[in-house]
This record gives structure tokens, C-alpha cells and sequence, in this order.
């Protein structure tokens, strides 16, 4: 079964909360964290994602584009954050920010750049409960997915231990969900495709069935 996750950023940030009310119906919702300096934009602070914890009560993920991780882990928790993805580019010992995580009781996991080997994952395995696979330049919410990366996400869903869930952020449309349902992946964080769409609630409905229908192939 595939999940699919609306993206916060790619809604309309100046009505974010009727946006969030736009997606009641949903089992997940992506929040880029991005400090700029590792990644180009700055996006959500501690106070903004209290309040989309407040107006929803979907399970929050937060995927930390920032280059110091750590002090990003704490606030989080306290804001209701349930699943966190420092990027592995970020900090030179991995351990240390999914051990933080799993002490505050929470889902660990890392992101990768699309450049980034998923072999740089293996020695990380016992700490990850899901691995993060960007499929575009992280930051750059208008660029396509790459196509090189369907490759990528069957090989990562071969190498990875099955506990280990399977998601992929960065231009997914509804044209190439149903294959990368077939390669495996676990979660589509999903933005414009969603919050794009006149219903988006509709529109994350109709995607799941069609990711479901395809993963079951």
C-alpha cells in the first residue's frame, strides 16, 4: 500500500490554515523545514508548525533541508512532529540526530539528495525506521522529477531492510505515480499535484486509489 503525503509548502502560504482545512481526510502531512544555507529558501518556524499541528490531525512529518539538524529535533517533538529526516549531507555523524530522535519517542529516518549513493544508508539501518529519497533538487519546488530515479528508488527498496519505509519527495504528478507504486516506494510527498488541484481532498483521494491500484499490479 502506498501513502500518499500532501506537502505544505507547495499550498498557498498566505491562507495555509484554510489550506490545511482543504485536506481533513488525510494520514499524513509534509512539512519542509529549510534554514537557508543548506537549502537556498527558509520555510517553516516552530510557531507555523505548532499551529498546523493544532488545525489538523494528521500525522506530521518533517524533513530537515537545514545544516545543523540537531537543534532542529527538540522544537519539533514539542510541536507534535511524529516522523523527522535530517538530510545525511548535513551532518558528518548521522547516529547522533536519529539517536535524538528515537530518545524523544519519535520515527527516525534520513533524506538523500538525488546525487547521494543510497549505499551511504547501510550503516545507518539499525537507527531507521524510513529513508527520504529526493527526486529533484532539494529546495527547488518547480523543477520535475528525474527520471533516473525511478532506477534509484528499486534499487533502494531492494537494498533496504523490508521495516524500513520507502518515500520519495520532489516533482511526483499523478502521470508517474503508479510506477514508482510498482518500484516500490512506501510514500509520495505530493505538492502542487495536490494543493494545485480545485478539490485538493478530492484529488489526494483519487491518487491514492490510483497509487493502491497500481502497487497491487
Amino acid at each position: 500500500m502506498i501513502q500518499i503525503v500532501p506537502s505544505i509548502a507547495s499550498s498557498n502560504l498566505l491562507e495555509i490554515g484554510e489550506e490545511v482545512r482543504r485536506v481533513t481526510k488525510v494520514g499524513y502531512l509534509h512539512l519542509d523545514v529549510e534554514d537557508g544555507n543548506f537549502s537556498p529558501d527558509i520555510t517553516f518556524g516552530m510557531d507555523m508548525i505548532q499551529a498546523v499541528a493544532e488545525h489538523t490531525n494528521a500525522v506530521l512529518d518533517a524533513h530537515l533541508m537545514v545544516s545543523d539538524p540537531l537543534k532542529y529535533i527538540d522544537p519539533l517533538c514539542d510541536c507534535g512532529v511524529e516522523w523527522i529526516a535530517p538530510h545525511i549531507e548535513s551532518t558528518l555523524y548521522p547516529s547522533e540526530p536519529l539517536g535524538k530522535i528515537h530518545a524523544r519517542g519519535k520515527k527516525a529516518g534520513l533524506a538523500l539528495n538525488y546525487k547521494t549513493d543510497v549505499r551511504e544508508l547501510e550503516p545507518y539501518f539499525d537507527q531507521l525506521d524510513y529513508v527520504l529519497l529526493q527526486t529533484s533538487e532539494a529546495g527547488d519546488t518547480g523543477l520535475s522529477f528525474r527520471e533516473f530515479c525511478f532506477e534509484k528508488i528499486a534499487r533502494a527498496r531492494k537494498l533496504l531492510p523490508k521495516h524500513i519505509s520507502l518515500w520519495a519527495d520532489g516533482g511526483i504528478t499523478g502521470d508517474i505515480l503508479p510506477r514508482l507504486a510498482q518500484c516500490g516506494l512506501d510514500h509520495a510527498v505530493m505538492g502542487r499535484a495536490i494543493f494545485g488541484a480545485k478539490d485538493p481532498q478530492a484529488e489526494y483521494t483519487r491518487l491514492m486509489g490510483m497509487g493502491n491500484a497500481a502497487a497491487s499490479l
